[in-house]
């Protein structure tokens, strides 16, 4: 159980770091591997509580650049798809839903990667296509933790400033999380984390020191060089989570 214990505060450590260095990028690092060492719904609601306290505390250091009027038609959209995702995480077998959770990190990653590369106008960022993609990103959120990629799809799409993007989703996640983990507690009561105390506190203290290292190397890493990691290690995460659910170890 310790080793268990250790490899999660680590898991948020990483999660932290990435966060604060590329705006977006805890649940997509930390997310597959809390599922891996908890329960799947468990592991999904660790995800949606430590993204949201993450979220928070990087809103603290960027809200003179969020753009609320998008944050706010992303949160709508959120909010509609956040319900539906907490039944689906609720209502299917544990290895189905780490499949699924694997799956969408794995499927989600590509298809951003894949825009990035195809995309040679950039679209507009009209109120319409930002509740659409709040929508797929709370229904992913709420059902794997994994609201991200939808988020970064619209901002590839649209050649959304990273340093305004950055800023602009982090009250999004805050909205999305708070309402996934309330649905995912409303639909089954056993869905929160079975941790003692002193591992809730050691897990906010890995989260405070993820964002201060991150704060610190944001200094001199490049944005790339740190997206490409948090990538790699979602990538490897997402395949780790689809082999756990058939059974393969």
């Amino acid at each position: 159980m310790q080793l268990v214990i250790a490899l999660i505060l680590l898991a948020v450590l990483v999660g932290a770091l990435a966060q604060r260095i590329t705006g977006m990028g805890f649940a997509l690092v930390s997310g597959p591997f809390l599922v891996l060492l908890l329960e799947p719904v468990p592991g999904v609601v660790l995800v949606n509580l430590c993204g949201l306290v993450s979220s928070i505390i990087v809103l603290w250091r960027t809200h003179r650049e969020v753009e609320w009027k998008l944050s706010a038609c992303l949160a709508a959209g959120g909010l509609v798809g956040t319900f539906p995702g907490a039944m689906l995480a609720v209502a299917l077998p544990a290895h189905a839903l780490e499949i699924l959770i694997g799956v969408l990190v794995v499927a989600a990653l590509a298809t951003s990667l894949l825009l990035g590369r195809l995309l040679t106008r950039p679209l507009a960022r009209r109120r319409g296509g930002a509740v659409a993609a709040g929508l797929a990103s709370g229904a992913m959120n709420s059902a794997a933790g994994i609201g991200g990629p939808a988020l970064s799809s619209f901002a590839v799409l649209t050649r959304w400033d990273q340093r305004a993007f950055a800023a602009s989703i982090q009250p999004v996640f805050v909205v999305m999380a708070t309402f996934a983990v309330a649905s995912k507690l409303l639909l089954d009561h056993s869905a929160w984390p079975a941790l003692s105390p002193g591992t809730w506190l050691m897990i906010l203290a890995a989260l405070v020191l993820g964002q201060l290292l991150g704060e610190w190397l944001s200094r001199f890493t490049p944005v790339s060089t740190a997206r490409t990691g948090m990538l790699t290690l979602a990538f490897l995460g997402g395949l780790l989570t689809i082999g756990r659910g058939l059974g393969l170890f």
